[in-house]
């Protein structure tokens, strides 16, 4: 009772302060107690709109899981796909674990001497390399010291004259050129071994001691030998055994002093690792976010007051949103990104006052608005300190700091689930939320679920697909 009162009396000093200019109140306000108010407006109008209670989407994630969180440009020099977690997500299939009798059975066909081997017996550019053997042979180096080979193979590659060109983010174009050759680093290779372990967002899957490369080649492998200062060796050979591919490598190290220089054996048995076919080069894909600021009235939840489609993107240290803004059906000024040169009003993008609504054909219905105008691409950066890769969606989301300026106050459009949420008490009904690029906002003033029919389903269920009616 005493919660509804406080919660009456503050929407009353708003609803006050909007129609009578009374400033000097709302300076008297907190503003995390304005900000939560508006949070319990939103959700109490949420309920009511669609007939349902907290407690049915308390652990609702508005498709924000959906949202492939950062992804690496692939116009670098480095191809290795560290997101295991993800991999599932991005469509591809996971290699089988090696088991013990495949490892002896390598082992004995790669302790059999031989020559190196510089053709390969496949031509691959997107693979898994898995780890199977550590090596226990032991060296003698030139001052008649001992070393195990394998303890000094480090930093395991793939070598390719590939360079993949980013032409376009959206829709996503590329183009492969032929240059110098370069290596590789297959992250994660280390003295002779993997070991490393992620578990899979999709399925729960554990991969262990694995890594896929996109836009590599499997023509030549190699490894830097840690006993000479990181000398590259290219001493590789590759079998087919059972109809699976394998590399198996010989130590060898060639420093300026007697004790870092270690003679080769011509045995591939220091260090073997599989390579597995990956499904091809999935492009990152953008999805679409549509947001309600306000939620003043429960009959005004159509989600179109800010509509963009996004990617993040990690180019060397600096994360960033590539968004393509579509719609903007709000009438407050609306701003993304924080700091000079890094702050956008959705408005002044389209080139319209903030009282214009853009593309949600406002005008149809006697309201003030343009639709048809052509959608604004451009690039938020997120605020640096953070490793966003490691981050739930929607906090890199939050990162991106969505606001609107109502009166003398700021409202954030604070993604459901988000942390560092500076002692505002976040809705959990959604400001956000996200679906597939393509997904068709409601037009201006149509309630969201009347446009499609699954939508309070997916309320209570996240795992309907509701923009397919």
């Amino acid at each position: 009772m005493f919660r509804e009162m406080k919660r009456l009396f503050l929407s009353l000093i708003f609803v006050l302060t909007i129609v009578f200019g009374f400033t000097s109140c709302v300076k008297d306000i907190d503003p995390n107690s304005y900000e939560q108010t508006k949070e319990e407006v939103l959700t109490d109008n949420f309920n009511t709109a669609f007939g349902v209670t907290e407690a049915e989407y308390a652990n609702h994630r508005w498709g924000m899981n959906t949202m492939p969180l950062v992804v690496s440009n692939t116009n670098t020099m480095r191809a290795a796909n560290t997101n295991a977690n993800q991999w599932e997500d991005q469509g591809y299939v996971l290699p089988a674990e090696i088991t013990t009798t495949e490892i002896e059975k390598v082992k004995a066909k790669f302790a059999e001497k031989g020559e190196a081997s510089y053709t390969s017996l496949i031509d691959w550019d997107c693979f898994f390399v898995q780890q199977v053997y550590h090596g226990d042979s032991i060296y003698v180096n030139g001052a008649g010291g001992t070393v195990t080979g394998a303890e000094h193979m480090d930093w395991l590659c793939a070598v390719t004259n590939k360079h993949v060109n980013v032409i376009n983010w959206w829709p996503y174009q590329e183009e492969i050129v032929e240059g110098e050759e370069y290596d590789d680093h297959i992250n994660n290779f280390n003295n002779g071994n993997c070991k490393t372990s992620a578990v899979s967002e999709k399925t729960g899957t554990v991969i262990k001691g694995t890594m896929l490369m996109v836009n590599s080649n499997t023509n030549k492998f190699g490894f830097k030998s840690s006993e000479d200062n990181g000398h590259v060796f290219y001493n590789f050979r590759m079998e087919e055994i059972d109809g699976s591919y394998y590399v198996g490598f010989d130590f060898e190290a060639a420093g300026q002093n007697p004790s870092e220089q270690v003679a080769r054996d011509y045995v591939y048995d220091d260090w073997i690792v599989k390579i597995v076919p990956g499904n091809g080069i999935t492009p990152p894909a953008r999805v679409r976010v549509m947001a309600e600021d306000l939620g003043t009235m429960s009959s005004d939840f159509d989600y179109n007051d800010i509509v963009f489609d996004i990617l993040f993107v990690k180019e060397g240290d600096t994360y960033k949103a590539d968004i393509i803004l579509q719609a903007a059906g709000g009438t407050l000024p609306l701003y993304i990104g924080e700091g000079e040169g890094n702050t956008y009003e959705v408005h002044a993008l389209f080139g319209v006052s903030t009282d214009m609504m853009v593309n949600t054909h406002a005008e149809d219905r006697g309201l003030k608005g343009r639709s048809g105008l052509d959608p604004v691409p451009f690039t938020v950066i997120l605020p640096a300190g953070k490793e966003y890769a490691t981050m739930k969606a929607e906090d890199a989301v939050d990162a991106l700091n969505i606001r609107v300026k109502t009166g003398d106050n700021i409202v954030r459009l604070r993604p459901a689930h988000s942390a560092g949420h500076d002692g505002v008490e976040v809705s959990k009904a959604p400001k956000l939320i996200v679906a597939p690029v393509g997904t068709e906002w409601p037009d201006e003033r149509i309630r969201i679920d009347k446009v499609y029919s699954k939508f309070v389903d997916w309320i209570k269920d996240e795992t309907v697909e509701w923009w397919k009616n």
